[in-house]
Formats: C-alpha cells, sequence, structure tokens
C-alpha cells in the first residue's frame, strides 16, 4: 500500500494556501510568508521532507511554475496598457538590473573580498525582480492597470536577463576570451527575445483560431494548457526565450477581440471566464507549492554561520531595497501623475525568485570557486526580499482599506 503522508502533506499545503490567501485578503497577512514558513518547517526543522527527494522534479517544477504564472499573467494584462507601456517597462527593468549589479559586486568585494567576476556574477543572479512572485503580489492589491501593466513587464524581461547574462558570466569564469563570451550574452538576449515574442504571438493567433471550434468542449481549457506547454518546448528547442512565449501567448488569448481587429478576422474570439478561472486556479496551485519549495531548500550546516549569512544578506537586501528607491525615482521623474503616486508601490516590488533559485543551483553544479556559498546565500537573499515586498504589499493594502474607509465614511 502507498503511503498516505504525502496526500497529507499535499492537502495541507493547499490548505494553508487556500487559508492564506483568505487571510491575505481579509487581514492582509502575506500568505507567502505563512507558505515559506511552512516549507521551512517540513525541511530544514523537522525533515519531514529531505531537499535530496527533490532534486529530480525541481527543474520540472520550476518551469511549470513559470509557464503557468507568466501564462496565467498574460492572459490577464491588457493589449493596450503593454503598447503604452513597454519601454518605461525595459528601462526600469534594464536600470535596475544594472543598479543592482554594481551595489552587489561593490558589497561582496568589500565585505568578503570576492574577485570581479564572481561579483559581478551574484550580482547578475539576483539582479532582477522575479515575475513569479510580483504578478501573483499585485494581483493581490489594488493599483492601477499601466502599474500593474509595467511591473509585470519588468518582472518578465529581467527574468530573462538574469538567466542569459548569469550564464554569460558563468561561462566567463571557464573561458578566457571573455569579448567572445560578452558578444554571445548580446546576441542570446536580442535572439531569445525575438524568438518567444514572434513565436508565442503566431501560437496564440493559430489558438485564437482553434478556441472558436473548440469552445465548450469539457476539456477545452486543459487543451489549452497543453498547447501552451507544446510552444514552449518548441521555443526553447529553437534557442528562443519559452517564458516570453508563453506570457505573449497568454496576452493574445486575453486580448482576442482586439487582436482579431488588427488582423482584420471575421470572427472575433478571446479567452471566456471559465478558461480565466481555470488558469487562475492552476496558477494558484503551482504557486502555492513554488513558495513554500523556497522554505524547504534553506540549508542550515552551521548555526554561527547561517546567522552570520543571513546578517549579510538582510544588509545586502536593505542597499538593494535603497537602490531599488534610487532607481523608481529616476523612473518616475517627468512621468505621469498615476506613476508618481504609487512610487512607494513600484519601490517594494522588488523580490527575487524563480530565476535566482535556478541559477543557485546551476553555480553548485559549475563547481567555481565559493559555489556553495553563493548558492546559500543567495537562498536567503530570495526569502529576505520576498518578505520585504511581502510585508510592504501587506502595509500598502491596509493603508488603501483605511483611506477607502474613511472616504466612505
Amino acid at each position: 500500500m502507498l503511503s498516505v503522508a504525502p496526500f497529507a502533506i499535499t492537502g495541507i499545503i493547499l490548505i494553508i494556501g487556500f487559508l492564506g490567501n483568505y487571510l491575505f485578503k481579509k487581514l492582509y497577512i502575506p500568505d507567502i510568508l505563512i507558505l515559506i514558513f511552512l516549507g521551512f518547517l517540513l525541511g530544514p526543522i523537522f525533515g519531514i521532507i529531505k531537499y535530496e527527494a527533490l532534486t529530480q522534479i525541481v527543474p520540472i517544477f520550476i518551469s511549470l511554475a513559470l509557464i503557468v504564472i507568466l501564462f496565467d499573467g498574460g492572459l490577464n494584462l491588457k493589449l493596450s496598457k503593454v503598447i503604452q507601456n513597454g519601454s518605461r517597462s525595459v528601462f526600469l527593468a534594464t536600470f535596475g538590473f544594472i543598479t543592482s549589479i554594481l551595489i552587489t559586486t561593490v558589497f561582496m568585494r568589500v565585505f568578503f573580498s570576492w574577485d570581479l567576476l564572481s561579483s559581478a556574477l551574484l550580482g547578475s543572479i539576483i539582479g532582477g525582480t522575479s515575475s513569479s512572485i510580483v504578478i501573483p503580489l499585485i494581483t493581490r492589491i489594488e493599483a492601477s492597470d499601466v502599474v500593474k501593466t509595467i511591473l509585470s513587464l519588468e518582472a518578465v524581461f529581467t527574468d530573462t536577463l538574469v538567466i542569459i547574462v548569469s550564464i554569460a558570466l558563468l561561462q566567463l569564469s571557464v573561458q578566457v576570451d571573455s569579448r567572445s563570451v560578452y558578444l554571445t550574452a548580446a546576441k542570446g538576449i536580442s535572439s531569445a527575445f525575438s524568438i518567444g515574442i514572434v513565436l508565442g504571438f503566431i501560437a496564440g493567433v493559430f489558438w485564437l483560431g482553434i478556441i472558436k471550434k473548440i469552445r465548450g468542449e469539457t476539456y477545452d481549457d486543459i487543451l489549452t494548457l497543453a498547447f501552451v506547454f507544446l510552444t514552449y518546448a518548441v521555443v526553447e528547442i529553437l534557442g528562443g526565450n519559452g517564458a516570453i512565449s508563453a506570457l505573449v501567448f497568454g496576452l493574445v488569448l486575453g486580448n482576442g477581440i482586439s487582436i482579431s481587429k488588427m488582423l482584420k478576422r471575421k470572427e472575433h474570439v478571446e479567452a471566456g471566464g471559465i478558461m480565466l478561472k481555470f488558469n487562475a486556479e492552476i496558477s494558484f496551485f503551482i504557486r502555492t507549492f513554488f513558495f513554500v519549495y523556497l522554505g524547504m531548500i534553506v540549508m542550515i550546516s552551521d548555526v554561527a554561520s547561517t546567522l552570520l549569512i543571513i546578517f549579510y544578506a538582510t544588509f545586502l537586501a536593505i542597499l538593494l531595497l535603497l537602490g531599488r528607491f534610487f532607481v523608481v525615482w529616476v523612473f518616475s521623474h517627468g512621468s505621469s501623475v498615476l506613476i508618481k503616486q504609487n512610487k512607494q508601490l513600484i519601490t517594494t516590488m522588488f523580490p527575487r525568485g524563480l530565476s535566482a533559485a535556478v541559477l543557485s543551483q546551476m553555480v553548485i553544479e559549475s563547481n567555481i570557486p565559493n559555489a556553495s556559498f553563493l548558492s546559500e546565500f543567495v537562498i536567503f537573499i530570495i526569502l529576505i526580499t520576498t518578505i520585504f515586498s511581502a510585508v510592504g504589499v501587506s502595509a500598502i493594502s491596509r493603508e488603501q482599506k483605511i483611506s477607502t474607509t474613511k472616504k466612505t465614511a
């Protein structure tokens, strides 16, 4: 007879995920922190789930989380807002990424005497905001579509920047010809984005025609999700960015009527309410387990050294937050009143997550100097920046509720 423990644990995680979501809406208690703490209890504290047991499924699970969350994010983005705010998102993402690398590089050289390359590698790994955390967070707060779109696109763009630049720097650490690696990185970014956007758009337009024919079938939503996975796989095989393709695919389906009019199609169709609800539920399922996983992968080898790492990681996280404040200040200069009014929210949205977690595991496999420490340090940066962002969003939500209550009183 199969052990019932995995089913019991799965049920408990999902129930706590639901209760956490409920508490966030009612009391503004960050559900992300509850889920991370639960993973911490299941993993490092009580050892109910061993990290070694997760190593085989983690790469698949992480990719699955990225696909589902970005596809769901694309479904809920308005095309007009994306067109209006795309360039601003790219500026915010690029400026923020470069600033984070500079802060981290200086920090590691001053406090740990790391060489320039290793410091820059760490900076690139934790240089961007995480779409897997930003998108779930901003869906829980009252903010304008413009701000939500800017933050979503920024997170998606930096996810790709983080992966491509970090891999290039990782290759550089074992190669001599640095010029060729930098050139490869530049080409890789533009190529991956182009392939992902074009193929994601083509796949989305094609599937709009299919939706019209299968609408109302029992498993049409499952079939759509299956085609998203297939598109992701094809794009990755062709050297593109599968994450971007998933976002663009969702964007096309969520704005089917506008896209159909642009293409002068006679039949106008887009993702319906049932599909949106289905993907939101799948996204909830995957997202819940992702945050629990973050808590599980915390490694505590020695209490004293772990506390020291936490101290330095917190210090660096604060510096990154100050850097984010500067970036947002520059970004909002000359911008609309709406963006200036939401500077606090935009500044708060700086969590590191999925891409950094993946790359930290790649660093361990590369056997470069300080690989083990770098990986552990990245995990704590992810946790601490996520905590900062979750608490910040909770505080902003509470202020909004108080302000709304006063206005209606």
